[in-house]
């Protein structure tokens, strides 16, 4: 007869492929990516998809930062997580951040700062309720692409994107910090 329990490994970390797990940070990277594109794609779908792209990394960031955040440590008595209480602090300058209480595995973040605001809004929209709007406003392509589709009220998409970078990387450095 076949035992049914699995096997003890003495040493589990040797199962692991270390180099398969990403550095949480490296939605920065990949925004980056994606920016990088963006800044020479004149075609208006093309752009829309690169930037749809850009906020899906941008908004994984501060979920994964807040998740990292609530299970920064484990309690070697209890085996519970605990959490990093000065990093949260940090995360909530710039986004609200839930944590349910029945389920403490999941969290979730909201915008906050002015321009996390404009993030979640923009990549709600555009994974939740219709594609995302891009206006074209002048003869330099793809930088005169806004957001929006009411003419005079666009929001330049990408200096928005960099400013949103630059947020990233200093909520990064504070983190590191």
């Amino acid at each position: 007869m076949k035992s049914t329990t699995p096997p003890v490994f003495e040493d589990w970390k040797s199962l692991l492929d270390f180099d398969a797990i990403a550095d949480p940070f490296d939605k920065i990277a990949e925004c980056q990516y994606f920016l990088i594109l963006a800044s020479h794609e004149p075609d208006v779908q093309r752009f829309r998809w690169l930037i749809s792209a850009f906020f899906g990394a941008a908004y994984s960031f501060f979920e994964i930062s807040a998740m990292s955040a609530f299970h920064a440590f484990t309690d070697p008595k209890t085996g519970e997580q605990v959490e990093d209480a000065e990093a949260l602090e940090i995360l909530r300058r710039y986004v609200t951040i839930f944590q349910n209480v029945k389920n403490p595995s999941f969290v979730k973040t909201g915008g906050l700062h002015e321009v996390t605001k404009q993030l979640y809004e923009l990549r709600k929209g555009n994974t939740h309720h219709f594609p995302l709007s891009i206006m074209v406003t002048g003869q330099e392509l793809p930088e005169t692409f806004h957001f929006g589709y009411i003419s005079g009220q666009g929001v330049p998409a990408l200096p928005f994107c960099r400013k949103t970078i630059a947020l990233m990387r200093q909520v990064h450095q504070e983190l590191q910090a």
